[in-house]
């Protein structure tokens, strides 16, 4: 027995029996320092038993801790002591027939006191089979031993039977210690799933970041244009407001003089002098260039407008809701807010065929689109092309299924093919350090599923990517 098991090991004996004689054999039997009658003569007339079961001089069996009961009652009593004292006994040996309670009806009530005690139930009546026991006792896992019993046989029952209480209440231990560990696992896992769960939504959230960070300075740029003509046109309308000023001014002294003198001379005069005035301060010029400014700021109020029209479109929380939506009006909303990023060099191809409108989030969708497009923006060096083509396909399961095909094609750098079957993957870029979170095209992989559609890309190094999206047209969220 190691040290660990000898913790729970349990050598405690009750014998229930009203026989004083049996009782006394029981001691010297399981007890080594009463090591007398035929033990103490046969270790006279044999010396040392080779295999020594007294524990007194080989320490083969353990020595055990015995309580003698001279009846039923008698040992219910020394069992709820000893569960009292937090002591149990893990063995009990209980005579049949006795006065007052019978082994059956003790070994019923102590059960009743202490459920893990072990019962040998010792008879030498054949009129009590074991059925009777269980009948009595409700139980069946008790065991029987025949009187006259053999020394041999009481060692046995008690090796045996102390060894399996010490091991079940070692499982017991061990099973509540796992079953502590499994919980305290179980608790770091959920912690560990809340804190992935959290690190998911900051990176998503970054990455959402990073979009808005695309979106304001192309919206910073695109705006900052308009503003900036919008504003020159303003300060010059300005100069040229103060010279018509300037002008009525002269024309209201003219008028005045008129009123005044009536001299033809001097009228000719004034009228000369003004005549000079307007074309030294291009009067002329600017009476035809104030309704082109006033046009073209006009124009530049418009595209402000539109801008922060798309913005909204792309990113306002309103667009939460699951509705239909023109896949069109979605795209062309998310190329107005990336026109920056675009305009130089790239140009963008729209082969728009007709379509229905389809069931989804909108601004999710505008997330999907965008991230696509900058992706097909980052990998083109210079000049290139991007086209976007929408067309009806029939897809589904069910002949009447609808569906809608967005490819968008560029002539980029293309992608190797040992990376496209991780290009969805969360955290994977080919990007260097810094330049990108991984999560842009798992972001749109997700938004698209979740949408009931698919999206699968193709590419060939050196000649380009292209992205097919495909989308139910009313799709179950």
């Amino acid at each position: 027995m190691n040290q660990e098991s000898a913790e729970f090991f349990n050598n405690r004996i009750i014998v229930i029996d009203d026989d004083s004689g049996i009782r006394e054999t029981y001691r010297n039997i399981l007890t080594p320092d009463s090591m007398d009658g035929y033990l103490a003569e046969g270790v006279a007339l044999f010396g040392e038993l080779a295999n020594d079961d007294t524990g007194k001089h080989g320490n083969q069996t353990p020595a055990f801790e015995l309580t003698l009961a001279d009846r039923g009652e008698k040992g219910v009593e020394e069992v709820m002591d000893a569960v009292s004292r937090l002591e149990p006994f893990a063995l009990a040996f209980i005579d049949m027939k006795m006065p007052g309670i019978d082994g059956a009806e003790t070994a019923k009530r102590i059960w009743k006191l202490d459920a893990d005690i072990k019962v040998v139930i010792v008879t030498a009546f054949s009129e009590y089979e074991p059925e009777d026991i269980v009948r009595i006792t409700g139980r069946n896992d008790c065991f029987y031993l025949r009187k006259p019993f053999n020394p041999e046989e009481i060692l046995q029952f008690a090796r045996a039977l102390t060894h399996e209480w010490s091991l079940e209440k070692e499982r017991e231990i061990l099973t509540y210690n796992l079953k502590i560990a499994n919980a305290s696992l179980e608790e770091l896992n959920q912690n560990l799933n809340e804190r992935v769960d959290q690190q998911t939504a900051m990176l998503i959230q970054s990455e959402k970041m990073a979009s808005i960070g695309i979106l304001a300075a192309g919206v910073a740029h695109e705006i900052n244009n308009p503003i900036s003509f919008i504003n020159g046109n303003l300060a010059t309308m300005a100069k040229y407001g103060a010279r018509l000023s300037e002008l009525c001014e002269r024309y209201s002294a003219l008028e005045k003089d008129l009123i005044k003198k009536g001299d033809t001379i001097e009228i000719t005069g004034r009228i000369q002098e003004l005549l000079e005035f307007k074309k030294s301060r291009k009067i002329d010029f600017i009476l035809g260039d104030i309704n082109e400014l006033v046009k073209e700021s006009l124009e530049g109020a418009e595209r402000i407008r539109k801008i922060v029209l798309d913005l909204r479109t792309f990113s306002r929380v309103d667009e939460a809701e699951y509705k239909f939506a023109d896949i069109h009006e979605i795209i062309d909303a998310t190329l107005n807010i990336i026109y920056n990023e675009t305009k130089y060099g790239i140009r963008i191809i729209k082969n728009y065929n007709e379509i229905s409108q389809i069931k989804c989030f909108p601004q999710k969708l505008s997330q999907v689109f965008m991230n696509l497009l900058i992706n097909s923006i980052q990998a083109i060096a210079g000049d290139g092309e991007i086209e976007i083509r929408t067309e009806k396909v029939n897809a589904g399961r069910r002949r009447d299924d609808e569906w809608v095909r967005v490819i968008i094609r560029d002539n980029g750098c293309g992608i190797e093919q040992k990376n496209l079957k991780k290009l969805f993957d969360p955290f994977f870029t080919t990007k260097p350090v810094g330049e990108g979170t991984g999560l842009g095209l798992s972001i749109a992989y997700d938004i698209v599923k979740a949408h009931g559609g698919e999206i699968i890309v193709t590419s060939t190094v050196g000649q380009g990517t292209t992205f097919r999206i495909l989308l139910p047209v009313e799709g179950e969220i």
